[in-house]
């Protein structure tokens, strides 16, 4: 086996540096450690250990001629020598469990550098080119409560779209039961609508969602749309629970909304999921 190394900025997936590693085995593509991320405003961020906030990154095995690859991009030299980066072993958090890996990070504060937002650079470079493609999974799909909002206007439904070695399921509650949310699940997939949403409903979103509570985080997945595989926004829960069954009415809303769109076969396995939660609550 060989050495895991967690990566947050310009290696992951779609980033410029990321051929570099497109060799390697992608072991989780959700994973996160304590840690603040930080803009160098040179192209490429940089993480500061000793922090409660949360960094987002992609955990892969490299071997030893592609981590001397990594040490000569990251600037480390060795131990006790004068280098860009230093690099340690970190337990580092994921869907699929914990893992010792390596991490290269600024040893001390860098000033007046900007905080990178929700620790997540893939998000921030996303959020640069403009408002991205949205793919919703839950009650995000059902047109009657977005009409409701307001914001119809401010959502244009592209298709069907689907994000692989992903499951729906139900972590996050409310006081009348739980909410959807996508766990990294290898061989599983989960089906959504694609949207082409304006910058009204970004912010309708965020506000929907919860992020600024601190319930879900905007994020990025790749997500299989009319043959192709693109980077699209949309959120996933930040502190993920047991699954508990959701309430009828948001049951509902993600049937009607999925409808004309996904699967019957899929819709009747979210129907089945929420029946099994039933009976074991």
């Amino acid at each position: 086996m060989g050495q895991l190394v967690f990566v947050y900025g310009t290696l992951r997936q779609g980033e410029r540096n990321h051929y570099l590693i497109d060799s390697a085995k992608l072991v989780t593509r959700q994973a996160w450690l304590k840690g603040k991320l930080i803009d160098t405003v040179q192209d490429y961020p940089a993480l500061l250990l000793g922090s409660n906030d949360r960094v987002y990154g992609e955990i892969y095995e490299v071997n030893d001629e592609l981590l001397k690859t990594l040490d000569k991009l990251e600037g480390f030299t060795g131990q006790g020598k004068k280098n860009h980066y230093e690099r340690c072993e970190q337990v580092i958090s994921s869907d699929l469990g914990e893992f010792k890996a390596l991490v290269y990070f600024y040893p001390k504060e860098v000033s007046d550098s900007p905080v990178v937002p929700f620790g997540d650079w893939r998000l921030k470079k996303l959020l640069d080119q403009g408002t991205p493609l949205y793919f919703a999974y839950g009650s995000c799909m059902d047109y009657e409560r977005i009409e409701l909002a307001g914001k119809i206007a401010e959502f244009k439904t592209l298709g069907l779209g689907s994000l692989h070695d992903y499951e729906l399921q139900f972590t996050v509650r409310a006081d009348d039961g739980g909410r959807a949310d996508i766990v990294e699940t290898p061989g599983q997939h989960v089906q959504g609508i694609v949207y082409d949403i304006t910058e009204k409903a970004l912010e309708y979103l965020y506000e929907r969602e919860g992020v600024y509570l601190g319930k879900y985080r905007p994020a990025v997945v790749d997500v299989e749309y009319n043959n192709r595989v693109l980077p699209m926004l949309t959120f996933i829960v930040i502190d993920k629970l047991d699954e508990v069954a959701p309430p009828d009415h948001y049951l509902n809303e993600i049937l009607r909304g999925g409808k004309p769109h996904l699967s019957e076969t899929y819709l009747k396995n979210i129907e089945l999921r929420v029946n099994r939660l039933k009976v074991g609550n």
